[in-house]
C-alpha cells in the first residue's frame, strides 16, 4: 500500500541549503521528480519509498508540460542540463561534498520520460527521517508559478524557516556571501551591489509577490558602510491552506508557430520562460507588434524580441502614469497658485528692496518651505506674512522665484 502522494515536495534541509545550479525550466523538472518520491518523514510513517522508484512522465504529460510541437527539442536540451548539473554542499568547516542528482534519465518516443535518482540523494529526498536533518515541504502550485530560478530558490529557502514563523511572518537573515553561494550566482557577477539587488532580489520578488500567495520583501544590512547582508520577511497571511486547494500542476503548451512573428524556436522558447505564462506573453507580444507598426521597424524580430524581454508594455505603461502624475500635480500647483494670489495678491507692502532668499543654507530653505506651506494651504499667518516682508516680496514674486519649478 502506498501513501496518498499530494503535490508537495519534500526536501531535507542541507539540499535546501546546497548550491543548485539549475534553471528554471530544469529546477521544475527536478521538482517534479522529486514529487514522485514517498520520503520517510517520522517515526510513525508507514508507507514510503525503501529504494528509489523511477519517474514516468507519458508522451501526452511531455507535450502538456514542454509544449505541443517543440516539447522534444526542449526535453532534450533540459535533460542533458540536469545530467551535467551537480548540487555542492558545504559542512561549515571549509570542506564540501559534490553530487549528482540523477542516476539516468531515459525517453523512448512512444513510453515517454523516465527519471532515477542517483543513490547518493537518498538522505537528502528519501531517508530524510534517518538523516535527522530536518526537511522543507513546498506546495508545487505555488513553485511552479515562478519563471525565475532565483525566485524558486528564494522561495524555498524562506519556507525553510517555515517552524519560526511568528504572526504569519517568516524572517530570516542572510550574508551577502552565503547568498551567492545559495542562489549560485558567481562572484565576479553582479558586483556592484545595485545590481545585484536589481538582478537578484528585487525582480524575482516582485515575481513571487504577483505570482504566488507569498508576500516576500527584505532591508539590507551594513558593517559600517558596507552591505554585507540580507533581512528577509514573507508574510504567509494570504496563503490558502493545502487541505482547502486542490493542486494540479501543468505547464502550457507551446504557441503555435503562426504567433512567432519570425522569432526563433530558442527565443520563444526563452521568451515564454520569462514571461511565466502565454497569456503574459501574448499581452507583450501584441503591444510589441502595435509598437512595431507605428515605428515601421525594419528588424521586426530584433524588436520583438527585446520589447518582450524589456516588458515594453509594463515600461510604456509606468511612463503614461508618471506623465499624469505629473500633469495632475501641475494642475493642482496652478490651482493652490491661482488661490494665493486671489487671496493674498495684496497683502504685503512691499517698502524694502527685494532680498532674495538664500538657497545656499539650512535656514533660507526653511523659510522657503515655511512660506510655501502657507500658501499651499490658502493661509498667510503672521510668520509668512513677515519673512515676505523682511524680503520686500510679493506673493506674486515669491510663486515665481520658488514655486514653478
Amino acid at each position: 500500500m502506498e501513501r496518498k502522494k499530494s503535490p508537495e515536495v519534500y526536501q531535507a534541509n542541507p539540499l535546501i541549503e546546497a548550491r543548485k545550479p539549475m534553471n528554471a525550466l530544469e529546477m521544475r523538472l527536478f521538482l517534479l521528480a522529486v514529487a514522485a518520491v514517498n520520503p520517510h518523514l517520522s517515526e510513525k510513517d508507514k508507507y514510503y519509498d525503501h529504494e528509489f522508484k523511477e519517474l514516468h512522465l507519458k508522451p501526452g504529460e511531455l507535450k502538456a508540460i514542454f509544449g505541443n510541437g517543440s516539447y522534444l527539442t526542449r526535453l532534450e536540451e533540459v535533460c542533458d542540463g540536469l545530467m551535467e548539473r551537480t548540487i555542492k554542499l558545504r559542512d561549515g568547516k571549509g570542506g564540501f561534498v559534490i553530487y549528482t542528482f540523477f542516476d539516468v534519465i531515459r525517453y523512448k518516443p512512444k513510453d515517454g520520460l523516465r527519471i532515477q535518482f542517483n543513490h547518493n540523494m537518498r538522505p537528502f529526498l528519501l531517508d530524510i527521517y534517518e538523516s535527522r536533518k530536518g526537511y522543507t515541504r513546498i506546495g508545487l502550485k505555488q513553485i511552479f508559478q515562478l519563471s525565475s530560478a532565483y525566485a524558486i530558490r528564494l522561495l524555498e529557502l524562506m519556507l525553510q524557516y517555515r517552524g519560526t514563523m511568528q504572526g504569519k511572518k517568516i524572517v530570516r537573515h542572510i550574508e551577502v556571501d552565503d547568498l551567492r553561494f545559495l542562489l549560485n550566482v558567481d562572484e565576479a557577477k553582479y558586483k556592484l551591489m545595485a545590481e545585484f539587488k536589481r538582478r537578484v532580489l528585487d525582480a524575482p520578488i516582485r515575481e513571487i509577490n504577483q505570482r504566488t500567495q507569498y508576500q516576500l520583501s527584505y532591508e539590507p544590512t551594513k558593517t559600517g558602510r558596507k552591505i554585507t547582508g540580507f533581512t528577509f520577511t514573507m508574510d504567509c497571511s494570504h496563503v490558502t491552506p493545502d487541505a482547502v486547494v486542490k493542486e494540479t500542476i501543468t505547464l502550457e503548451r507551446a504557441l503555435p508557430k503562426r504567433e512567432w512573428h519570425g522569432l526563433s524556436e530558442q527565443a520563444i522558447n526563452k521568451l515564454t520562460t520569462l514571461c511565466g505564462s502565454n497569456a503574459e506573453f501574448k499581452k507583450r507580444m501584441d503591444y510589441a507588434l502595435e509598437l512595431a507598426g507605428q515605428r515601421k521597424v525594419k528588424d521586426l524580430p530584433a524588436f520583438l524580441y527585446k520589447a518582450i524581454e524589456q516588458d515594453y508594455r509594463k515600461r510604456d505603461a509606468e511612463i503614461r502614469a508618471a506623465v499624469e502624475r505629473e500633469m495632475q500635480a501641475a494642475a493642482d500647483n496652478a490651482a493652490w497658485e491661482q488661490d494665493a494670489l486671489r487671496m493674498f495678491g495684496d497683502a504685503i507692502p512691499l517698502d524694502v528692496e527685494e532680498v532674495p532668499f538664500n538657497t545656499t543654507t539650512e535656514m533660507g530653505r526653511a523659510c522657503i518651505g515655511v512660506v510655501k506651506n502657507e500658501l499651499q494651504e490658502r493661509r498667510l499667518t503672521f510668520t509668512g506674512r513677515r519673512l515676505l516682508e523682511e524680503h520686500g516680496m510679493s506673493v506674486a514674486r515669491f510663486i515665481e522665484l520658488y514655486c514653478k519649478a
